[in-house]
């Protein structure tokens, strides 16, 4: 019989093994529910009609917890009145702990084989192996299986791993990742698990140990050099090799002699040897470089066999169990726990676009928390995924500068996808501008060596129609780099200098200087930088190159662009600038751009929204209010238009005219039947409320009667079929999920 401790399940994996043994010894199914409060009951099942048996699962470290719990659901079990009552259980019981437990739930327990402890659960398991399969956890939690595995003659490292392992095994969340490589194994027998720094990968490594011993597998050996490969390797002997990092913990180095060969050849033994299976780790910027050393890593195409972590793998769902397994882990003192729980701040970090596992273990090991008082605790957790650069840094330090500087190049393109060969022409021209400064040069074999060794690492391609795209691998990457650019005025210098595309003047560098909820994804350029600013501007607005592409959910596609895009970008980013030298922009917005009826309303109203009033007056707003006349197709279009109009005396009379109350009418008609929610209506009644104080010839009563009419066909909340509704509050439930997980938190601690 087996002797696993229960307590290396979290709450709810120890309620779902509780159902799951029940099912097989009652041999019906039992009844679970989406966590959120429960009133008492966590199971529930009948074998006969109008039977009730309640289950309750209680995950505690002894007696005296479990007897505390218990007195609690003592009232709730009275109220819920069930034919039946069970108890599941984490503690180990005596015969006068089961017969105290009964009589205080008297009548319900029916009988002390109602109430499963420990030893109860193990022997449930022994009798069910299937359901055992399912909670790996367990395999290594069992201080019998680990030692059964130490005594296979593995040497002390390798115990000092499978500890690891152990420890780990309780915060691992199961994911795509782990099928991937699993697949890739039972194919090659051999994989290399690569990915970003802190993704994940000696994780996954170890998780695949944990279940290959499970399987049967009898050595476990943790390589620290090629060459203890073949020492270890033993004919007839199921063996598992795993070798972390094995190009170099943080750069490509590795002085053993004859290592790609040695390496290629232990992996091609591997491939045809049945009981064998050969792990290895490493960052992808490593083994990018790695290829370019040893050729013969290219020659057996390793590519076969490699599987690349990618934070898409980490749904929302499978991000909420890994803060939580690694908070239960933290013990975390009740304050900061209550402050997380508070508001479900924990949602933040959930939903961080800087999710980043290793940014949740290096803040809760090192105690950084204690630092602050609990009412700043999540302001700080959440400060660090804001500022997750250690991981990156280390990184970027260890790769060639020509592959440094096309990444900051890469960052002045903004935070979005551009295509690869306009981040090639744009690090072109900055190379070859920088070349007495900088003394790089570059070709296209330079560059496609320098896009190997960051490809996959900072940056990864994706392939669309006819071209591919460049993407960072995490949002993460480009806050990293704007970091790094800080306080480095030249490298700031340089790049705005040697500009190719009008963005890489404003989606990366401001002079603003204002909060990041203002300005947010942009640099603050130093004063040595603003010469070069201002000669780059000028410069690009006589020869106009864009790269912003448009997201099409499945496809990104550059969008036509002019000399407005430039101007307002610009204007947004350096509104300093713009307001201390406003001939600047001025002098470029002639009036052949206000005349030009190519450029659409919104942009036109958007730039000259930002003109001083000196820059208005110099304006021909009479011809302005014709093309408004012309373009204006939405009623948004108006409202957002009148101000500006009514600064002039033919801006007046334009507003007055019948053909823009025609106009209007017939936008007022098109939007209230296009219009398929209470909310859009509502949203058109308030363009009406602005337009009638500008256009009072307008019959408002009419038309919110039309409006009224159009809102009373769509259903109210109570007609809404229970299915649909249910559907439509699945966020809802998923949140109410969370908020039961990690609510916990505070039940492990006894403040419950």
């Amino acid at each position: 019989m087996p002797n696993y401790d229960f307590l290396i399940l979290q709450y709810n994996e120890f309620e779902h093994l509780t159902r799951d043994l029940l099912q097989k010894k009652e041999k019906i199914f039992v009844e679970s529910f989406t966590p959120g409060k429960d009133g008492g009951v966590d199971l529930r099942f009948a074998k006969v009609r109008e039977e009730n048996t309640i289950v309750q699962a209680k995950r505690v470290k002894d007696y005296t917890s479990l007897k505390r719990t218990l007195l609690k659901e003592v009232s709730k079990v009275k109220t819920l009145n069930p034919e039946r009552y069970i108890i599941s259980t984490s503690v180990g019981l005596t015969p006068e702990n089961k017969t105290e437990i009964q009589t205080l739930f008297n009548p319900y327990i029916q009988s002390t084989e109602d109430i499963l402890g420990r030893d109860d659960l193990n022997n449930l398991l022994g009798q069910n192996p299937d359901v055992e399969k399912q909670y790996y956890k367990l395999w290594i939690g069992s201080t019998a299986v680990l030692e059964d595995i130490l005594n296979k003659r593995i040497n002390n490292w390798s115990a000092i791993e499978l500890e690891t392992i152990r420890r780990e095994v309780s915060t691992y969340v199961m994911n795509k990742s782990f099928n991937d490589a699993l697949e890739i194994l039972t194919k090659n027998r051999y994989v290399i698990i690569s990915g970003i720094p802190g993704i994940g990968k000696t994780t996954l490594a170890r998780m695949l140990v944990n279940y290959l011993l499970s399987e049967g597998y009898e050595e476990f050996v943790k390589l620290t050099g090629i060459g203890d490969a073949a020492q270890k390797l033993q004919k007839g002997k199921k063996q598992v090799f795993f070798f972390d990092d094995f190009l170099g913990s943080t750069f490509f180095q590795n002085d053993e002699k004859g290592f790609d060969q040695k390496l290629v050849a232990f992996i091609e033994k591997v491939k045809y040897e049945t009981d064998k299976i050969f792990i290895l780790s490493t960052r992808e910027y490593i083994l990018a470089e790695a290829k370019q050393t040893y050729d013969v890593f290219s020659t057996k195409n390793l590519e076969l066999a490699k599987c690349v972590l990618d934070l898409s793998n980490y749904t929302e769902s499978i991000r909420a169990e890994i803060l939580y397994n690694h908070l239960a882990m933290a013990r975390l003192p009740l304050p900061y726990v209550r402050a997380l729980i508070a508001k479900r701040s924990y949602l933040r970090i959930i939903q961080h676009h800087n999710f980043n596992p290793r940014i949740i273990e290096t803040f809760l090991n090192s105690e950084l928390y204690l630092r602050v008082e609990p009412d700043q605790f999540v302001a700080k957790f959440i400060d660090f995924f804001d500022r997750p650069y250690a991981v990156w840094e280390l990184a970027f330090r260890q790769i060639k500068p020509i592959a440094q500087y096309a990444l900051l190049v890469r960052m002045s393109m903004g935070d979005k996808p551009v295509l690869l060969s306009d981040w090639y022409l744009a690090t072109k021209k900055f190379v070859q501008g920088t070349e007495k400064e900088l003394h790089l040069t570059i070709n296209k074999q330079v560059w496609n060596d320098a896009l190997k060794i960051i490809e996959g690492t900072f940056v990864f391609t994706k392939f669309q129609k006819d071209e591919h795209l460049a993407c960072y691998q995490s949002p993460s990457v480009f806050d990293f780099l704007q970091e790094w650019i800080k306080n480095l005025s030249d490298i700031q210098e340089y790049i705005i200098r040697e500009s190719y595309f009008a963005e890489q003047l404003y989606k990366a560098f401001s002079d603003t200087g204002y909060p990041s909820f203002f300005d947010y994804g942009r640099v603050k350029i130093n004063e040595s930088a603003k010469p070069a600013l201002a000669q780059a501007f000028k410069r690009l607005a006589s020869e106009l190159h864009f790269c912003s592409l448009k997201d099409y959910g499945t496809t990104h596609e550059k969008v036509p662009q002019d000399i407005t895009d430039f101007l307002l970008g610009f204007e947004r980013s350096f509104g300093g600038i713009y307001k201390r030298k406003p001939d600047l922009l001025r002098d470029i917005a002639s009036q052949n751009l206000l005349e030009d009826t190519r450029i659409p309303l919104f942009k036109r109203m958007d730039y000259l929204d930002k003109l001083g009033e000196g820059s208005k007056q110099e304006l021909d707003l009479e011809q302005l209010a014709s093309v408004v006349l012309e373009q204006s197709e939405h009623l948004d279009d108006f409202v957002n238009s009148m101000d500006l109009l009514l600064e002039t005396e033919a801006g007046s009379l334009a507003l007055k005219s019948n053909d823009l109350l025609k106009k209007v009418e017939e936008a007022i008609e098109w939007e209230i039947e296009e219009a398929d929610s209470e909310q859009e209506c509502n949203h058109i009644s308030d363009s009406l409320s602005a337009l009638v104080e500008h256009i009072p010839s307008l019959n408002e009563a009419a038309w919110q009667g039309a409006i009224d009419e159009v809102i009373s066909r769509f259903p109210r909340e109570e007609d809404y079929d229970e299915d649909f509704s249910r559907d439509l509050s699945s966020a809802t439930n998923d949140k109410n999920q969370y908020e039961e997980m990690f609510t916990s938190l505070l039940e492990s601690s006894g403040d419950l």
